[in-house]
């Protein structure tokens, strides 16, 4: 069965260290595909490409992002934690 393609809002943190801070807006979701579930309950998605590219913030989109109930948006860093990079609008 093919995979059907996903949509989601993709907002980055203003400082990835202080959400105080806020999000910056993006006007583009990313288009992914859901890879599976995570041990920890994370949904792994596969990046695809932006939805708007002409509409989308200069970000160094991940390759890989995993999706938290909680409308985050994190990736595993090479020690083998999750780091929150940015919010979602999907919950």
């Amino acid at each position: 069965m093919a995979q059907r393609k996903k949509h989601t809002g993709f907002y980055p943190w203003v400082d990835i260290k202080d959400h105080e801070k806020g999000f910056k807006l993006n006007f583009s979701p990313v288009t992914y595909f859901e890879a599976g579930r995570t041990a920890e309950g994370y949904k792994q998605a596969e990046f695809v490409e932006l939805k708007y590219p002409e509409m989308a913030l200069e970000y160094d989109y991940p390759k890989q992002f995993y999706l938290s109930a909680e409308g985050l948006i994190l990736i595993k860093t090479p020690q083998g934690k999750y780091e929150v990079i940015a919010k979602t609008d999907n919950v």
